[in-house]
């Protein structure tokens, strides 16, 4: 399983309402979304919903599984951009392997922070010009994942509180020279004083455009990857078609 981290996350698909630690995930209409999480014993459960923008959708309908493209297969070995602004990760090869290791770094990027507006900042620098009110998004979805945590919705982060995602495997769905949609298998990993850290797992899509010279992030499918959850490096996540992702 690879090692492959970074820090931090997201929130999306469907609506979620459950317990971190202890700590009440309240749903917030177009803003929090259930993202099919698995705990590391297997059973379902919940964490703070993540941050990377997601299309504010009032609800959605699970479609039906897809099957993994072929237009790329086993492990990819994960590129750095080829410059890096204010700690952005920019710069990535027009291929498919570059909008992969986009997508592992901007999804860690955005979902790194529990500052909306720093969530913001990066989103004005990765969003496509067609996702106009990304900025915007992501630090509405930041403020949720703190209000999750039990936090204000702004201001400074107390001492122990932090969200973590760190990208294990991938999945590439709706290739073409510019636009791909890329699946990420997460490890995700809460914690809160007093309560202690938990690790969950999360299907994370990351819909790009090559634009501008290099992959910018679009809205959210609306589509429901949950069942494809898994373990990273499991025979069963090997059998949905996941594969490893390499640092």
């Amino acid at each position: 399983m690879s090692t492959y981290r970074t820090s931090r996350v997201r929130r999306w698909l469907l609506r979620i309402a459950a317990y971190l630690a202890g700590v009440a995930v309240l749903a917030v209409i177009g803003l929090v979304i259930e993202a099919g999480l698995t705990s590391r014993d297997g059973k379902p459960q919940a964490i703070p919903p993540t941050s990377l923008p997601t299309a504010q959708w009032q609800a959605m309908t699970p479609a039906p599984r897809a099957t993994p493209s072929s237009a790329l297969a086993g492990p990819v070995q994960v590129t750095q951009g080829s410059e890096e602004v204010n700690g952005v990760s920019l710069g990535f090869p027009h291929s498919t392997v570059g909008a992969v290791s986009a997508a592992v770094a901007l999804a860690s990027e955005v979902g790194s922070t529990l500052d909306p507006d720093r969530a913001a900042a990066v989103m004005r620098m990765v969003a496509d010009p067609s996702f106009a009110n990304g900025p915007e998004v992501a630090a509405r979805g930041v403020a949720s994942d703190r209000t999750a945590l039990g936090l204000q919705a702004g201001g400074p982060v107390p001492q122990g509180y932090d969200l973590e995602l760190s990208p294990q495997e991938y999945q590439v769905r709706d290739v073409s020279a510019d636009r791909v949609t890329v699946l990420l298998l997460a490890d995700i990993t809460g914690t809160t004083p007093g309560q202690g850290t938990t690790t969950k797992v999360g299907v994370f899509p990351v819909a790009l455009h090559w634009a501008q010279g290099d992959w910018k992030v679009l809205p959210t499918p609306a589509t429901d990857y949950s069942g494809l959850t898994a373990e990273p490096g499991s025979a069963q996540a090997a059998s949905l078609g996941w594969q490893e992702l390499e640092s």
